[in-house]
């Protein structure tokens, strides 16, 4: 579910309950007759069910709504002068960006975690066909690693994990195969 939806279904939860709260404090504190007419429709069947239910149904959406929802956070690291705080999502972009600079990769996703003061980063890859899958991975956790130290100052990365999702394409093959092969 996209930002815009929860955010959507949160509002029409709230008011929702906002509404029939309202109503019953309205009802039960201030005009004891409006009162007395809610709890006369309540007591009807399908009125009562159909409260029941939308009093059900918002808080539903309201719980579903935030479900995706927490806010990115930020990793601290110590530098020399103090510690510097870097958006989740900022390191997520980078990290991708850097798998991306490899004509070999197609696409990536990656998750983060920081445990005790370390940063263990997840990449999730599609590979074109042809390409040595080990070298491959190796060369692009030494790269990310080198420029996560130059450009971010973050040199606290105790792992790089590469699943290969996918291999996709045919095999590429360069002039120097086929001259060999010839």
């Amino acid at each position: 579910m996209n930002r815009r939806s929860s955010t959507f279904w949160d509002v029409i939860a709230t008011l929702l309950l906002l509404v029939i709260g309202g109503a019953l404090l309205y009802g039960n504190l201030i005009d004891r007759s409006f009162g007395d007419q809610i709890l006369f429709y309540l007591q009807a069947p399908l009125t009562g069910a159909f409260v029941g239910a939308l009093m059900v149904l918002s808080v539903l959406l309201r719980w579903m709504g935030g479900l995706g929802s927490k806010a990115d956070g930020f990793i601290n690291f110590e530098s020399g002068e103090g510690s510097v705080g870097i958006n989740v999502r900022a390191i997520k972009d980078f990290v991708e960006r850097t798998a991306l600079e490899f004509t070999a990769v197609k696409s990536v996703d990656s998750t983060l975690q920081s445990r005790r003061k370390k940063l263990e980063i997840t990449l999730r890859v599609k590979v074109q066909a042809g390409n040595p899958i080990p070298e491959l991975s190796q060369v692009m956790q030494q790269r990310i690693r080198e420029s996560m130290n130059d450009s971010l100052g973050i040199d606290q990365i105790e792992r790089i994990t590469i699943h290969i999702s996918e291999i996709v394409g045919e095999a590429v093959e360069s002039h120097d195969q086929v001259d060999v092969l010839d």
